[in-house]
């Protein structure tokens, strides 16, 4: 099987992939939150802000991170990210990410992470430019995420290329190593094909010139690479898990077949044996195969937003045994969500504990009390009538379940500018009992569209149903935006 390539190309107003107003607000009788992230000063922009993801500060949840594929408004050298300091409830631009001009003024993929106490802010980015299929890797880390001043990059990576970073960060809290930071990069890293799946890692990313360790997590034999989600999750105790698509076979068609594999390391990988501590007893090699030989199209669509091999983790923060694992695969005609859970640090997993039909953009996280909140997007209806429906469930058992719908879209409208059309992610996190997440959907103006109720920043006219432009007078085209919820858990 030929090499699968990263699937991006430059575009000219935000990274671009290929497959390889006045404050109006419509009130509900709740206290969820959910916020359109355009600040009133874009009022006019009609990018497709697609991918996003948020980051909350533990030490001062009021300070929150966002990022998505938004272009810089003033054109320079810097991709934005989102910046609120009061919940989420309003947000800013910050432009301090290292990009290009020339290729729009925005980063392609990018997530972020704060360190539990630490204050600071690290960046996972597919920096513009790159040399076509050999994609960028920058860490980045700012100590001050509301200064102006350009993001310090820790690791600029070229060679071969690497996809999809997912940056997620912790604090040491006690022990030898107080106060120092560990960063964890997932990520699909071209240089080490096949065995791609690689976690970049600092144990203690915080200080003036960090190093960081590409850690192979792979130990089988892929076909010509793993999949691009290679996605971290990290416990106080120090034990860290990651979950990747490790793929077996693939035909003309792209349509191929993968075990969903987790990995663990005790030490926060310190050590020479690191994420090996989960072994299988099918063939003894490092990797709990989750499930196997699961069905997916690497070039496949739902609607317009592609799909290919969607993967998410959440460990239990006050039970380190307790772990979560959400994949797609291809069902008969279906796109299917799944859940699934170990209680006994990844050695053994229950069958589907909820299974949702075509919905992809899966995203775990389970607050201090136990809860687990699931994040999704499903595609419902057929033809002209299908709509994009954005849904939050939580369980405290894992077993029973309850949803609220927070957005339900046209999904045809507007038209795609690039892959992916909503992102290949959305992200989910906790901070004490309460659910932070972000999604991007169709940003008509319509309070039914919303059944939680949502705050746009930008102009906006609820009854019309349309965007105006920063004079809140001229029309502007439906776009894509992120939208920022909280849930109280």
């Amino acid at each position: 099987m030929a090499k699968k390539t990263s699937r991006k190309t430059a575009r000219p107003a935000a990274p671009r992939k290929k497959s390889a107003g006045k404050m109006a607000a419509s009130k509900a009788s709740t206290n969820v939150l959910v916020v359109n992230m355009i600040p009133r000063a874009l009022s006019g922009e009609s990018h497709q802000d697609s991918e996003p993801t948020i980051a909350v500060n533990p030490a001062n949840p009021l300070h929150i991170a966002g990022s998505a594929f938004t272009p810089d408004p003033g054109g320079g050298n810097l991709a934005p990210i989102f910046v609120s300091v009061d919940g989420g409830n309003t947000w800013t631009l910050k432009s301090i990410v290292p990009s290009s001009a020339a290729d729009g003024s925005a980063t392609a993929d990018i997530t972020l992470a704060f360190g539990t106490a630490s204050n600071k802010l690290y960046a996972g980015i597919i920096r513009l430019p790159f040399p076509p299929g050999r994609p960028r890797l920058n860490i980045l880390r700012t100590d001050n995420f509301q200064s102006g001043a350009t993001m310090k990059v820790l690791v600029d990576r070229t060679g071969k290329g690497v996809d999809q970073p997912y940056v997620q960060a912790a604090t040491v809290l006690n022990g030898p190593d107080q106060g120092k930071d560990r960063v964890y990069v997932g990520d699909n890293d071209f240089g080490n094909t096949p065995r791609s799946a690689t976690i970049d890692q600092s144990l203690n990313a915080g200080k003036t010139s960090p190093a960081f360790t590409a850690v192979r997590i792979e130990s089988r034999s892929p076909a010509g690479q793993d999949g691009p989600p290679v996605r971290p999750a990290i416990h106080p105790d120090g034990t860290v898990y990651a979950v990747f698509h490790s793929w077996l076979t693939f035909d003309s068609n792209d349509e191929g077949t993968a075990d969903i594999v987790v990995v663990r390391d005790d030490n926060g990988g310190n050590g020479p044996n690191k994420f090996k501590a989960l072994v299988d007893s099918g063939d003894s090699k490092a990797g709990i195969r989750v499930v196997k030989r699961v069905k997916f199209n690497f070039d496949g669509f739902l609607g317009l937003q592609r799909t290919g091999g969607d993967v998410a983790i959440a460990v239990d923060p006050s039970n380190s045994s307790i772990v979560y694992v959400a994949y797609n695969d291809d069902v008969g005609a279906d796109y299917m969500l799944h859940v699934l859970r170990s209680t006994n640090r990844g050695v053994t997993w229950s069958g589907d504990l909820r299974t949702v039909r075509n919905a992809l953009n899966p995203a775990v996280a389970i607050n201090s009390a136990g809860k687990v909140g699931l994040l999704y997007q499903q595609l419902t209806r057929s033809g002209p009538t299908q709509r994009w429906v954005t849904k939050f469930e939580s369980s405290t058992n894992g077993t029973t379940w309850s949803a609220m719908t927070l957005a339900t879209v046209p999904a045809n409208t507007p038209p795609k500018q690039f892959d992916p059309y909503l992102g290949d992610y959305e992200h989910l996190m906790s901070a004490g009992t309460d659910f932070y997440g972000v999604f991007c959907a169709n940003n008509t103006p319509n309070k039914s569209n919303f059944p939680k109720g949502v705050t746009y920043q930008r102009n906006a006219n609820f009854t019309s149903h349309t965007l105006l432009d920063v004079d809140n007078a001229t029309p502007v085209d439906v776009s894509i935006d992120p939208f920022f919820f909280k849930v109280p858990g």
